[in-house]
C-alpha cells in the first residue's frame, strides 16, 4: 500500500451554514461523524485534523488522531484556497496526501476503504490524482450554450455526454503536488465515481437537513436489525 496521510481540515466558522462543522447534527456533529467514519479505516500512514481551533483539535486528539494547528490566517474566507492547500501540504508529512472534508456526512467507511484499494490499483497508471465525483445526468449550459447536448434532436438523458461534479469526499494527490498546484486537482485524474446521494456536500441550509434525515433514517433502520437479530 502506498504511504498516504489523511488530511481532514476542519475550521470552526463557516458563512452560508453557520457553524456547520460542530453544531448537532442528529445525535452527534459533521466533525465527529467524520471521525467516526474514519477511525477504523486501516491504510493510512496517519490522521491528521487541521484546525485553528483549541476545541476541534481537543476532540481530534480523544479519537487517537493526529493534530495540526492551523494558523488562523489560513481559515479565514479571503484566503485563496490554493494558499490552503499548499500550506496545510507544507505542514504534514507523507508522499501521498488524502484531503477529506467533514461535509459529506453520508460517505461511510466503506466508501474511504474502497477509496484506497482503488488508489493502489490506478495509482501506477497515467494519473496524477485520483478525485471522488458524481456524475451529471443533467441538461448542462454554460454562458447560455448547451455542454453536454445538442438540442435537436432531444437527447434521452442516459445520452447525455459524461461530466462529472466533484464530491471532495476523497480526494489524493502526492504531497509534493499539492504543495506546487495550491490544489488537488492535475491534468491526469482518474475519478472514482460514486452516487448523488453518498456524495452529497453540505454547502447550503437544505443540505444539512436532507442529510441529518437521511442519517436519521439509517440510523434507525439499523437498530431496527439489530432488534431483529436480537
Amino acid at each position: 500500500m502506498s504511504e498516504i496521510v489523511a488530511v481532514i481540515p476542519i475550521k470552526r466558522h463557516s458563512e452560508r451554514v453557520a457553524s456547520k462543522n460542530i453544531r448537532p447534527f442528529a445525535d452527534t456533529t459533521l466533525f465527529e461523524l467524520k471521525l467516526q467514519q474514519l477511525k477504523p479505516v486501516d491504510g493510512f500512514v496517519s490522521k491528521v485534523v487541521a484546525s485553528e481551533d483549541d476545541e476541534i483539535l481537543e476532540i481530534a486528539t480523544s479519537y487517537g488522531f493526529e493534530v495540526l494547528k492551523r494558523n488562523p490566517y489560513y481559515s479565514t474566507s479571503h484566503v485563496p484556497m490554493s494558499e490552503v492547500y499548499s500550506y496545510i501540504g507544507s505542514n504534514v508529512e507523507g508522499q501521498f496526501i488524502a484531503w477529506i472534508n467533514v461535509t459529506n456526512p453520508l460517505a461511510e467507511t466503506e466508501v474511504y476503504e474502497r477509496a484506497l484499494r482503488k488508489f493502489d490499483e490506478v495509482k501506477d497508471h497515467d494519473i496524477d490524482c485520483f478525485l471522488s465525483v458524481w456524475e451529471l445526468k443533467e441538461n448542462i449550459f454554460f454562458q447560455g450554450k448547451p455542454v453536454n447536448f445538442q438540442p435537436y434532436p432531444w437527447p434521452r438523458s442516459q445520452d447525455l455526454q459524461d461530466c462529472y461534479a466533484m464530491s471532495f469526499i476523497i480526494n489524493i494527490s502526492s504531497r509534493e503536488d499539492l504543495i506546487a498546484w495550491g490544489s488537488c486537482v492535475g491534468e491526469k485524474p482518474y475519478f472514482y465515481i460514486l452516487d448523488s446521494l453518498t456524495s452529497t456536500d453540505i454547502d447550503f441550509e437544505e443540505d444539512f437537513q436532507l442529510c441529518e434525515a437521511v442519517y436519521k433514517e439509517r440510523k434507525r433502520n439499523g437498530l431496527s436489525r439489530e432488534q431483529q437479530r436480537g
